[in-house]
Formats: structure tokens, sequence, C-alpha cells
């Protein structure tokens, strides 16, 4: 524990009628009459007993998040839904998060911060959730709720336990294992199955991040409330014309294994469909923790770039997004990403799923390699069909997928189960 010693008068002295020390009577007039209705709100009267309550003083039922590291937003669609979701949660709680790991260094919780989310380490579990006003706690993916589940029942039993699944794992194993007959994988989905089924039946309150998810978990939990928690996603300038655009962009952590099966699938069977009939086009492979593997794939028309901190120039300069996934659960980040920005999507229909999209008027969807490739070369190629897309999904993000859309959702399904 640090301890923090305050020297009385080191800097300006004491006398407050000359000197600097003289601004401090000024000044303290000034801050009254600015904060005068929060101060009469908030503002506790000077006794030791009260100290507790003052470092408590925020608005709100306390609300705490518990997941594996901080999220770090421009590395992959998990940690911005995450830090999507914490933000919401503040304009209605005092949100604490809670990470089992910080991997990135400082930066990203100094983000948190500026936020006004309060962070805190999991070793303190016990005291965080016997404060006073805690209401909720939110166990995001399995391996958290399965470590945290119990000992949260254990330590307070008033608090609500809300499972976020934040993909749900036992369908995306279990697609995988059906691409790649991976027997292990296949072994890995039927944990997962058990695991994450029981984990929805003890906690009160469900989050999902597709309807597909949802429909799975009510055969799976029933009669147990699921709320739609999707990635969500500002809207942001449109960037470069149809004309101005040129390449194509796919963006993805490469150490999720359904980016990284796209990535292989994209440069074996369906780049090659494409150089024929888009022979100057350039592929932007973007995404953290690039193997040797996907650098294999770099050539002067193929740019696998690594992480960027920045893709805005990408996603304001290319001119169609692809996302050839083959498997994978809940929406996916990187569709959304690409809606929001107006760059028009060709998916596969796993890539599209989750988020209600209609082939031909917000997306352009296609499995088979050969479908894939067409649908790409008229997206790139007609403009009339591109502008439609663009266009269309723009408005289908800022109708469903917004902060102010999603924060509703997240704010009132939790007022709901804490008040239980």
């Amino acid at each position: 524990m640090s301890r923090l010693v305050h020297y009385e008068g080191v800097t300006a002295g004491r006398d407050t009628t000359k000197g600097f020390k003289q601004f401090q009577i000024t000044n303290r007039a000034k801050f009254i009459e600015k904060w005068r209705v929060v101060l009469q709100r908030e503002h506790l009267e000077r006794d030791l007993r009260q100290v507790a309550a003052a470092a408590q003083r925020r608005l709100g039922p306390r609300v705490l998040v518990f997941d594996e590291r901080i999220p770090s937003p421009d590395r992959d669609a998990g940690s911005a839904r995450m830090f999507m979701i914490l933000k919401a949660l503040k304009q209605s709680s005092h949100v604490v998060f809670i990470p089992f790991n910080r991997p990135q260094g400082i930066a990203y919780e100094q983000a948190l911060w500026k936020e006004g989310i309060e962070t805190a380490d999991a070793e303190d579990y016990r005291r965080l959730l016997k404060t006073e006003n805690v209401k909720a706690a939110i166990v995001s993916r399995p391996s958290i709720a399965e470590a945290m589940t119990r000992r949260i029942r254990r330590t307070n039993r008033s608090i609500a336990i809300v499972f976020d699944m934040v993909d749900a794992h036992f369908i995306r194993l279990e697609r995988e294992s059906r691409i790649t007959g991976d027997p292990q994988t296949s072994k890995a989905a039927r944990r997962y199955r058990k695991l994450e089924t029981r984990l929805a039946r003890t906690s009160d309150l469900i989050w999902c991040n597709s309807s597909e998810d949802k429909r799975v978990m009510e055969a799976e939990s029933p009669g147990k409330r699921i709320e739609v928690i999707p990635t969500i996603h500002e809207l942001h300038d449109w960037g470069r014309s149809f004309d101005e655009r040129r390449d194509l962009l796919f963006v993805g952590n490469l150490a999720h294994r359904p980016n990284g099966d796209a990535v292989h699938f994209f440069m074996a069977a369906i780049y090659p469909l494409l150089q024929p009939a888009l022979p100057e086009v350039k592929v932007f492979i973007v995404g953290d923790n690039v193997s040797a593997e996907f650098l294999s794939y770099s050539s002067e028309r193929v740019k696998v770039t690594g992480y960027l901190p920045d893709i805005e120039p990408l996603l304001q300069g290319c001119r169609v997004f692809i996302a050839p996934l083959r498997f994978g659960a809940g929406v996916k980040g990187k569709v959304g990403e690409a809606m929001s920005y107006a760059l028009p999507v060709v998916a596969t229909a796993i890539g599209a799923e989750g988020f209600g999209l209609t082939n031909e008027f917000n997306v352009m969807i296609a499995d088979s390699p050969e479908a894939f490739a067409a649908a790409v070369v008229r997206l790139y190629s007609e403009k009339e069909l591109w502008l439609t897309l663009a266009h269309n999904s723009y408005r289908h993000v800022e109708e469903n997928f917004t902060p102010e859309v999603i924060a509703a959702t997240i704010n009132n399904s939790i007022k709901e189960v804490a008040c239980r």
C-alpha cells in the first residue's frame, strides 16, 4: 500500500492574505459558484465517519465487470465491444472493471480511466463484492464465468450475475470441427457446450452476441432471460468516393482461428479467381499476431501489414471489404466496423451472420470460392451497386448497432435483474 504525504505550505507558504497563496481564497469562491448544483447534490459535510461514503459518491449502483484482460479495442473486436459496453454502463452505474491480465501495458487502462471507469485487481474481488451498493457482476467469457460465478455467489448472494458469452464458443467450435474434421476441436466443442450451458443456467441474465446465439441458448437454457448485446459501432465519415477508392481490405486478429482460416481460404481458393478480372487490385490483410505462414502471402499485390494503430485511412480508401469466414459465432465486429464507414462488404453467410442483412441490398453474401470472387468483382466494378450497399449498410448500422441503440438494452437489462 502506498502512503501519500502532504507538506502544507512548502510551495506557497501558509498566509492566505498575500502572494500566490491568496488565490486559494479567491478561487475557492469561484469553484463553489461554478459547481454549486453538483455540490448541493453530492457534497458531504466534513465528518470522518463519512469517509467511505465520500470515496464512493458516484451516482447509481455499482456494477463489477470481470474479464480476461484490459480491452485493447484497436486490436480485436471483443475488446472493442467490451470498451463500448463499459462506456454504456457508465451512463447509469458506477462501473468497476476487474481484469485478470494486463498484457498490453498501461495505455489501454488509462483509456478506461479517461472514460471515468474505475479498474481494480482480481485478487481484491472479495472486498469489491462486499462493497456497499454493488448490484450486479458481469462475468465475460466462459473461462472467467467458470472461475468467478461460485465465488460471487458465496461472497454476496444478493448480487445479480450476468453471463456475457461474447460469442457462443461451442457454436464456433462445432462449426470449425465440421470444416477441419479435427477430433480435438470436436471434443472441445462438446466440453464448451456443457460448460456454457451450465454457466447460463446458473446466471441471472445471459448476454449473447447475436440473435442466432440467442436462439440456440434459449433451447439450452429454457426460461432464462437472454438479451442480444452485439458489437457496437459509432458512425464515421465515409471518406473517399467510389472513383477515388482502390483495393480490397480484410481486418482481423490472426490469432483468432476463424480469421486465420479466412485468410488461408481467401488466398488459396478465392484470390486466384480474382486476379484475371482485377489484375491491378491490391489486397490489404491487416491484424495483430501475424505469423510466418501469413507473411508468406506477401507480394507486390498482397500487403500483410500486421497490427496498425490506425486503420481509418484504409477503411476510407479501400473500395471493398472482404469477410470470407468459414466458421465463427456471434456478429463479426470487422463487418460492423466496415459498414460504419459505409465501406461495402462481401461476406460469407457466417461473416454476415447476426446483422440481419439482405444480399445485394446492404451486403453481398457468397459462400463458394467462385460465388465469392464473382461478388467481389461485381461490387468492385459496378458503381451503382456499390453506392446502394454503402448507403444501406451505413443506415443499417445507424438504426441497429450504434452506442445509443445498444446502451438502452445494456442498462435496462442490468436495471431489471439488479432490482429483482
